[in-house]
């Protein structure tokens, strides 16, 4: 049966958004389907009722676990990590945890002295619950690491373990499609309709593995953090577009389709971008030359015009970075819902 994880990340937010990631790249790298709480769409329930809802409706609880308590329930006291850890334990719900190690720690606050990565940083810490806490996670199952590369990889290695062990532990409910439910009682549904499935499935697996394998994420927040780039770099973003723009990689479903098709016009809008805004000088192309920060007689206009072609740069990579990823996890649930 081929199913599919669906896989609760829980950490502590502000201080970790990168590792969350990095964990999310790793869930679907490996073929399941994340969720958090930054993924959900607001309503009239509690925080802490929706939360309830979508662990129980998981098949594995991941930990983040980082310096820091996080925010505190008023009610228990507890911060709604450690709830939402204890809460999957008490559910029956495996869980499984990567620990920042100290030097870990170390690194990132040097990186950014103005992101507090430690309890005793906050204005009101709560240390020992923080210890605490840590020692319950690290007696059960955890991966420790030093680099934040590491994560992507301990969460495949978890869920492949996790993947393996089903059938005589786990029993995972999990996504799968429809005639797979109950192979005594199948849900019917004709021939074709399982042929196209599949075909869709393969085309999804190989766009999901020509954007992460090319490096897209990479390549565009390299080119948003220097202003420069070689074509060789773009060329297979621009590949990319032409292949996948072709009437024969077209999805089956519609609402697929539409998901793709939008993907496609974000990066056709990000090289046109590219295409105007840069310029080649020698062996490379840079954002405005001219008025490059590299050059040291530049009048205040100038200045101001590079700053302003350097905002809208952050802006697009950033909307594309978050459109790709956007792509990967909703065309995940779209195939499997």
């Amino acid at each position: 049966m081929d199913k599919k994880l669906q896989v609760f990340v829980s950490s502590t937010y502000l201080d970790l958004i990168d590792e969350r990631q990095k964990a999310v790249e790793g869930i679907l790298r490996s073929g399941h389907i994340p969720a958090g709480m930054e993924l959900f769409i607001p309503n009239n329930k509690t925080q802490w009722e929706i939360i309830e809802k979508w662990i129980k409706e998981s098949d594995v609880l991941m930990l983040i676990l980082g310096g820091k308590y996080g925010t505190v329930e008023k009610k228990s006291g507890k911060s709604y990590t450690q709830l939402e850890y204890e809460f999957a334990l008490a559910n029956n719900i495996p869980v499984f945890a990567v620990v920042l190690n100290e030097q870990y720690l170390a690194n990132k606050k040097s990186k950014n002295i103005d992101l507090k990565v430690n309890e005793y940083e906050e204005e009101n810490p709560n240390v020992d619950k923080y210890k605490s806490f840590k020692n319950v996670v690290t007696s059960n199952l955890v991966s420790f690491v030093h680099d934040i590369n590491q994560i992507s990889n301990e969460v495949t290695l978890a869920l492949q373990n996790f993947m393996k062990n089903d059938e005589i532990e786990y029993h995972f409910k999990g996504w799968v499609r429809g005639t797979e439910l109950n192979k005594n009682t199948p849900v019917e549904q004709s021939s074709q309709g399982n042929k196209l499935f599949d075909m869709d499935e393969i085309l999804l697996n190989e766009v999901i593995d020509k954007l992460e394998s090319e490096y897209f994420i990479d390549t565009i927040d390299y080119i948003a953090n220097y202003c420069t780039y070689e074509l060789e770099s773009t060329n297979k973003i621009y590949d990319f577009i032409y292949t996948y723009s072709k009437p024969t990689k077209r999805f089956f479903n519609e609402e697929l389709q539409n998901l793709f098709t939008e993907l496609i016009n974000k990066l056709n809008k990000y090289t046109n971008y590219l295409g105007v805004n840069f310029f080649r000088k020698n062996d490379g192309l840079y954002l405005y030359p001219e008025l490059n920060i590299d050059y040291q007689y530049v009048d205040e206009e100038g200045r101001k015009t590079y700053e302003m072609h350097l905002n809208r740069l952050s802006e697009i990579s950033s909307n594309t970075i978050g459109d790709i990823r956007n792509f990967v996890h909703a065309s995940r649930i779209t195939l499997y819902k």
